[in-house]
């Protein structure tokens, strides 16, 4: 069974027959995977937690984003900040600080976790309220109050939202106890 890689959308063929190397045939750029190692090694993770996520040794996670930062230095390939940022979001996503889209009277709005987290009660009742009224909505009715997103997908936004609602509740728990002097739970 193919396994999905994040990065690139690409997906992870079998591995190479009597290497033994742990060495990807076919099917995920091998440029993207290097570029990977680099990012996120540069970004802070551990070579470990790279190889954990890429499914490749240690050692390889090194060895490619050696060769990548090689190909920086050389000028075969530029830093682009685009990348860096994307690399960034795969990393903070690793870490559990995920990236909702939420509605208020505004219009619509991405925020990580971590700096809704930052709001205080109020707001983020606020933002929840809005949330769950937009999730309550008619679907034919839900664009005469809020302009439409681009690139619009008629359920795109039904999910996201709905991921906001769980994330958002989440952090209104946490502050919750917090006034009322308790521990919040881990993983909340």
């Amino acid at each position: 069974m193919a396994t999905y890689i994040p990065p690139m959308g690409r997906w992870r063929g079998e591995l190479a027959p009597g290497t033994g190397s742990g060495e990807v045939s076919g099917g995920i750029d091998e440029d993207i995977l290097d570029e990977g190692c680099y990012y996120l090694t540069s970004l802070g993770m551990t070579p470990r937690e790279v190889a954990l996520r890429f499914e490749i040794t240690e050692n390889q996670v090194k060895r490619r984003a050696r060769r990548f930062k090689a190909r920086l230095d050389g000028g075969e390939v530029g830093e682009e900040a685009l990348a860096a940022d994307f690399w960034k979001s795969i990393s903070e996503e690793a870490e559990g600080n995920v990236k909702v889209t939420f509605v208020s009277e505004k219009g619509f709005h991405h925020s990580w976790r971590s700096d809704l987290s930052k709001l205080d009660g109020v707001t983020l009742l606020s933002i929840y309220e809005s949330c769950k009224d937009f999730l309550n909505m008619d679907p034919n009715a839900r664009f005469l109050e809020y302009a439409t997103p681009k690139n619009y997908d008629p359920l795109a936004m039904q999910r996201e939202i709905g991921k906001a609602v769980i994330v958002i509740g989440a952090l209104l728990e946490e502050k919750w106890k917090e006034e009322k002097g308790e521990e919040p739970q881990k993983g909340a």
